[in-house]
């Protein structure tokens, strides 16, 4: 088969998102998918030279300190949301490659109203956009800022969700558009653990992540000082985008001696190990959306327990890949961790198992491709 004309069959479609260097969840989300996606079509990604302005960003850094790597190659990093010439060049660009789609990702409000734009400007010229939503609205956002992002949000052809809560908000407030759902993908960059983290006391547990105050690890914090058993260990694991000595201080507070503290960004070498040690991952969310952090607890077959808020309503089955709590509530969280053992956690390992093949990045691609049968070819 003739390769360029092969190439010209494909979907010529847009990828916006950032990209390695750039650090977080969704930096490794918008690679994955586009390391997938770019072997079902003709794909131009866009990403960012910027990302956000120093006094905007809590963390040390948005970039990963320990990237290795070079720029990633077909990936154009043009983007300044303080450069609106930065996102007329990206539309140009789009145009001139001749997509005939765009998926933008769609995540905090700092970046709508750029993102917004592009969609509008594309939209102008006859490409269609679809907003991928990792999360529809920032978290501890206040009615103002939700206000504002529903009229921003209203600026696309369709929308990519992972929670069948947000695609019933969507559903809602546009009926006559198309919105897809699909489950958030397994992330896979992990290395194998060689597990030289030995598990102590009777139960092991992993909080991980950037700590925020929506995601409740003052709660978990309070439910271990009421469990008061010394033989429940918790390793928290993650960037508190807050004084990192508040937390020290309010866990001593606690009087709890059983806490053992990583608060800084980590390789993947050690979160392969960190993960690999625990019997339990504790996610007490206030609110929720989609969860990177569960589908990197299913990619090492860790059991979840989560709170019944966003996402994790489609990311847990009741006693099967993990436990689902009401939100906001320390005693829950402390009776359901007293009821649990390290015996009875290590059985649900064939449950997850079989129930993560569905979190794949090539369900998310044939998500994309569908978007562009239906926006484009039966248009």
């Amino acid at each position: 088969m003739n390769t360029k004309k092969a190439n010209r069959e494909k979907p010529k479609i847009a990828l916006f998102g950032p990209m390695p260097p750039f650090r977080g969840g969704i930096s490794q989300y918008t690679f994955q998918l586009q390391r997938v996606l770019e072997k079902k079509s003709d794909l131009l990604t866009i990403s960012f030279q910027k990302q956000y302005p120093r006094l905007l960003y809590p963390g040390k850094t948005d970039l990963d300190p320990f990237y290795k790597g070079k720029l990633i190659q077909k990936v154009y990093y043009i983007l300044d949301a303080l450069n609106p010439f930065s996102l007329l060049k990206a539309v140009n660009l789009v145009v001139d490659y001749g997509c005939e789609i765009a998926i933008l990702s769609w995540w905090t409000l700092f970046w709508s109203p750029g993102f917004s734009f592009i969609s509008s400007r594309l939209r102008k010229k006859g490409i269609k956009t679809v907003f991928l939503c990792h999360n529809l609205f920032d978290h501890d956002s206040g009615s103002l800022k939700k206000f504002i992002t529903k009229i921003l949000i209203r600026n696309a052809d369709g929308y990519l969700v992972h929670s069948s809560e947000q695609k019933a908000i969507l559903t809602s407030m546009f009926p006559d558009k198309i919105v897809l759902q699909n489950p958030h993908p397994i992330y896979q960059q992990f290395p194998d653990p060689k597990k030289r983290l030995k598990a102590k006391g009777k139960l092991e547990l992993l909080f991980f992540g950037f700590i925020r105050p929506y995601k409740g690890l003052d709660l978990l914090l309070e439910a271990l000082a009421k469990l008061n058993d010394p033989e429940i260990h918790l390793t928290v694991v993650g960037e508190s985008w807050k004084d990192p000595n508040e937390l020290i201080s309010y866990s001593r507070g606690l009087g709890l001696k059983n806490v053992e503290f990583h608060l800084e960004y980590t390789d993947e070498v050690s979160v392969s190990e960190f993960f690999q040690r625990s019997d339990l991952v504790v996610l007490p969310y206030r609110s929720a959306t989609g969860s990177g952090v569960a589908t990197i607890a299913y990619h090492f077959e860790k059991p979840i327990l989560a709170t019944r808020v966003g996402g994790f309503l489609d990311m847990v089955i009741e006693g099967k890949t993990g436990f689902l709590i009401e939100a906001g509530n320390s005693d829950l969280i402390a009776k359901k961790i007293a009821s649990l053992s390290r015996k009875s956690l290590e059985k649900m390992k064939p449950a997850i198992r079989d129930f993560k093949k569905s979190f794949t990045w090539e369900s998310m691609t044939s998500k994309v491709l569908e978007f562009h049968s239906q926006l484009v070819i039966r248009k």
